[in-house]
Formats: structure tokens, C-alpha cells, sequence
């Protein structure tokens, strides 16, 4: 099978890979397209008549999409493309691809529910094609799954009209049992009424399974015999539509040729891999070796692990510190580590920050495995006060470590090091600028995601989880039928009683407390 397969894919670095430029090189022609997430993570997998098309629409207006496609957008740092020759052969890499990787979004994105299969039920009698989304072990043969519902109940159809196999679900039928439509309009070959003999059917289900399994060729070389049959009898409606089968079942791959598809996709997959990860390798090298001459400039040698520091908060509420460390340019995630401020009053980031940087030091300095070994840089965000507030911890604890503060420019991008109280600005050397752009983004990252979680849980915490006698279930109740605290507060006691689950005890218990809770405030 002659076809040509492409891929475009990221960088290690993920600075290198611009989406925009990539989907502009976006060919219009079928395939496979695989989003990744910045750790270069498959997350989902999908199939496209035309790849310019289909890709783009991801990436243009966010208000037309669905929020749980939104959600994976919000995620996809990356991607690839594989070109098929068909929409046939996407379909079956589409398929192929998301049993390996098994993508999280390929999971979210389906409402729920399981690819279907088809079912050969080889426990019946009279075995017979059906969908299903749950493969059991109990004796029937499963085929998939399949991602194109539309695509695999075209394929039930097909097989069924072309051996005449039974559609209904009646299990026996009666001496005087009347044959259905499908038998009159030659969709069935009416084993309801004795036509054909069980072991000439389950022929043709061995036929069909055999086919199911990727070898057309049986089908085709039955399909050619009955059409000359039915030509040579002048049949020739009939004939029609046994050719009309044929070329449905030649624009399907057979086996061997599906083989030879994935076979050439694996070969190129391992030459583009290897090209990238030589050229990443080279680049990782040149980065390394800038890294090291940059602050070599600055006295400092020997630099190999660098922690990265950062505070997040709204207002001065649920703030928490971050940690991130890179060795040899790469991100050692492992040992990254995250603080809850407990003492720095109002939460103020230098305060925050000589809080997270003292209980992090200090566990170094007291053996603690976790905070072993000690770092060689600290990079802090921020300007002149964060590095000075670094440096009055490191003397209090009589150490001494390198430390640079990361400084924002006024759209918030990276624009140079704070070393020494003075700042060098970093917009013409790229590499250092990639660097630590990326060293910042993380730690950014980092503590965002964890302030979020944070304020999360601390959101869903209600008035009414301190009130004893009220559980999960009766809060619930009580806001599904008032709407709100403040309508609950208000309601009187009978109301509160008339709540699917409270009683006069526990609405009496919510009157109490929330009446203490205004008069203390």
C-alpha cells in the first residue's frame, strides 16, 4: 500500500515549539493528529478528513468549543500529525494509537461512555452482529473497540447483508412463525423459517470472523462468485448490489496492508524521534555549556543544582511557596516542594519568601533526606527586596549560597538577573533568556497550581460544616432547597424542618448557630 506519512513534532524544549507556525504547515489531506501536554504527554488522539481543517478549529474562538474541550486546549503544549492515504486507514490508526497511549481526553471527551465493539454472540444458535460497549467473557468473539460509531454500525450492516445473517433477537422460533421485513427485503436468509441449515450459516459466520480479523480477501472472492452467478441468471439488480459490496469492502484495508501502514508509520516515527532527540540533545549541550559561561562571568563555578523560588496569593489569603529545582538543565521533579505559609504576617511576599527559604534551609542543614543535597544557585522572583530578603535568611543561618533574583518587565515576561544588586538584562543572549524564561515559568507554575487547589477546598468549606448534626447529605438538601446561606439563616424553624432529611433537632441546631454567628460578627 503506497502512502506517505509525515510528522510534525515538538522540541524537548517547549520554547521551540510554536503552534501557530506549525498549524500554518498543516496539510489538507487525512490522518491522525496527537495533542501533547508540555511534559510531552499524549493526551488525546483524534482522526481527520482533512488535517488543516480539523486541527485549526482547536485553536481558533474558545467560546465555540465545549468546556471539556476547552479544559484539554488549556493543556496541549504540542502536536503531531501522521497522514494517511484515506479516511479508512485514519480510522483504524486512530484506533491503534489510542489503545497504546491511551489518552486521558480520549477517555473525558466521550460523555462517559466505552468505545463500542462488535459482538459475534457465538453462544447462540443462530450467532448474529451487534454493538456493544462491554466486552464480557462469555463466549461471544469481540472485535475493537472502534472509535467511529457511524464507520462500525456501516460494517455490521454490510457483513450482515452480504451473508444474509440473522438481525432479530428471538432465540427460537415456532413451527408457524411469520418471517420479518428483513427476510422479504433480502437483508436475511430467514433461518426462521428453515432457508439455510446451521452448518452453512455458521460458514458464513466463520467467514464474517475471519474478516473481522483483516482478511477481506474470502469475502471479496465469495462476493465475486455470487455476483457472477446472480449475472450469469440475469439478475442483474441483484448483481448490482453485490458489486456495489465489493468496492465497499475494497475501500476497507485489508490486514496485511494496515500491517504495512503502521509497520512504514513506526520507521518514520523512529527516524523523526531520533532526528529530535539528536538535534535536542545538540541544543541541550549548547544550552548547558552558555548556562555554565554565563555565570562563570559572575565567579560562580560549579553551579549544577538550581532551586527556583516563588509566592502565590490573592490579598494576602491562602498564600503558599514554591520550590522547583533544574541539574544540568532539566527539571529534577522529584524534588520539587511546595509550603503552606504558616507565620509571615499578612502574608506579604518577602515575609512569605524568608519563611519558605528558612524552613527549607534549615531542614537541609538538619539532615533531612528530603532537602538533601543543598543548592549551588537561588534563583528568587523578583527584583533587588526578594534577593536581599534571600540573603538576610542564608546570613541568619551563617551560609552562604549564590543567590539571583528573576526580574518581570511590565507585561510580565522575563527580562534579566538581579545578581549583586545589579540587573543584566538578558534580551540578547537567547539562550540564557530561553533558560531561565522557562526556570521562572515553572516555579510560576508551580505555586499557582497549588495556591489554586488551596483556595479550592478552602471555597467549598460552608458555614454549616461546623454545625453539629449537619452531614454532607442534609447541607446538601438544605442548599438545594433555600439556595443559600443567607436564605437559610432566614428561614424559621418550621421551614427548616420541612427539608427532605432534618428534624426538629437539627433545624433547631442551625437556628442557634447561625444566629451566634451574627451576633458575634
Amino acid at each position: 500500500m503506497a502512502c506517505y506519512n509525515e510528522f510534525e513534532t515538538a522540541d524537548e524544549v517547549k520554547t521551540m515549539f510554536d503552534i501557530r507556525e506549525n498549524l500554518k504547515r498543516l496539510p489538507d489531506k487525512p490522518g491522525v493528529y496527537l495533542h501533547k501536554d508540555k511534559e510531552g504527554e499524549v493526551i488525546y488522539v483524534g482522526k481527520a478528513i482533512s488535517l488543516k481543517n480539523r486541527v485549526r478549529q482547536y485553536f481558533q474562538s474558545k467560546s465555540n468549543l465545549d468546556p471539556k474541550v476547552r479544559a484539554m486546549v488549556s493543556h496541549i503544549s504540542e502536536f503531531e500529525y501522521i497522514i494517511t492515504k484515506t479516511e479508512m486507514e485514519a480510522l483504524l490508526l486512530e484506533s491503534s494509537l489510542i489503545k497504546k497511549y491511551m489518552p486521558k481526553y480520549n477517555v473525558l471527551l466521550r460523555d462517559d461512555k466505552s468505545f463500542p465493539y462488535i459482538k459475534v454472540t457465538l453462544k447462540d444458535k443462530w450467532p448474529r452482529l451487534v454493538k456493544t460497549r462491554r466486552a464480557a467473557d462469555d463466549g461471544s468473539r469481540y472485535f475493537g473497540p472502534y472509535t467511529d460509531v457511524t464507520a462500525m454500525e456501516r460494517l455490521i450492516n454490510l457483513l450482515s447483508d452480504i451473508y444474509g445473517l440473522k438481525r432479530c433477537s428471538a432465540l427460537s422460533f415456532s413451527d408457524d412463525f411469520k418471517p420479518c421485513l428483513n427476510y422479504h427485503l433480502k437483508q436475511c436468509s430467514g433461518i426462521c423459517i428453515g432457508s439455510i441449515d446451521a452448518s452453512e450459516y455458521m460458514n458464513s459466520i466463520d467467514q464474517v470472523i475471519d474478516f473481522l480479523s483483516g482478511n477481506t480477501k474470502d469475502v471479496l472472492n465469495f462476493l465475486d462468485r455470487q455476483m457472477m452467478r446472480e449475472a450469469e441468471s440475469m439478475n442483474f439488480e441483484r448483481a448490482a448490489e453485490l458489486r456495489d459490496h465489493i468496492a465497499a469492502v475494497k475501500s476497507i484495508p485489508d490486514q496485511e496492508r494496515l500491517d504495512d501502514f503502521l509497520s512504514d508509520v513506526r520507521r518514520n516515527r523512529v527516524k523523526v524521534v531520533r532526528r529530535k532527540a539528536e538535534e535536542s540533545a545538540k541544543r541541550e549541550e549548547e544550552q548547558n555549556k552558555a548556562v555554565k559561561e554565563f555565570f562563570e562571568g559572575f565567579g560562580l563555578y560549579g553551579i549544577r543544582r538550581i532551586e527556583a523560588y516563588d509566592i502565590s496569593h490573592i490579598a494576602g489569603t491562602d498564600s503558599v511557596g514554591a520550590m522547583v529545582v533544574f541539574e544540568q538543565g532539566r527539571p529534577l521533579r522529584k524534588d520539587y516542594r511546595r509550603f503552606r505559609i504558616k507565620t509571615a504576617p499578612g502574608g506579604g511576599d518577602t515575609d512569605s519568601l524568608q519563611e519558605v527559604l528558612y524552613r527549607r534551609l534549615k531542614k537541609g542543614l538538619d539532615g533531612h533526606p528530603g532537602f538533601l543535597p543543598m543548592p549551588d544557585l537561588l534563583l528568587i522572583d523578583g527584583g533587588a527586596n526578594q534577593v536581599n530578603a534571600a540573603e538576610q535568611v542564608l546570613r541568619a543561618l551563617k551560609i552562604l549560597i549564590p543567590t539571583a533574583g528573576m526580574v518581570k518587565d511590565e507585561k510580565h515576561r522575563t527580562r534579566g538577573l538581579m545578581v549583586s544588586g545589579q540587573e543584566r538584562r538578558l534580551k540578547d543572549n537567547k539562550l540564557i533568556l530561553s533558560y531561565i524564561s522557562m526556570i521562572q515559568e515553572e516555579v510560576h507554575r508551580f505555586a499557582i497550581e497549588y495556591h489554586r487547589g488551596l483556595r479550592a477546598k478552602r471555597l467549598k468549606k460552608s458555614v454549616l460544616d461546623d454545625i453539629p448534626g449537619i452531614g454532607e447529605r442534609r447541607k446538601t438538601a438544605l442548599l438545594k432547597e433555600l439556595g443559600s446561606i443567607e436564605a437559610i439563616s432566614a428561614a424559621d424553624i418550621e421551614t427548616l424542618k420541612r427539608v427532605p432529611g432534618m428534624n426538629s433537632t437539627a433545624a433547631e441546631s442551625i437556628k442557634k448557630h447561625l444566629n451566634n454567628l451574627i451576633v458575634e460578627k
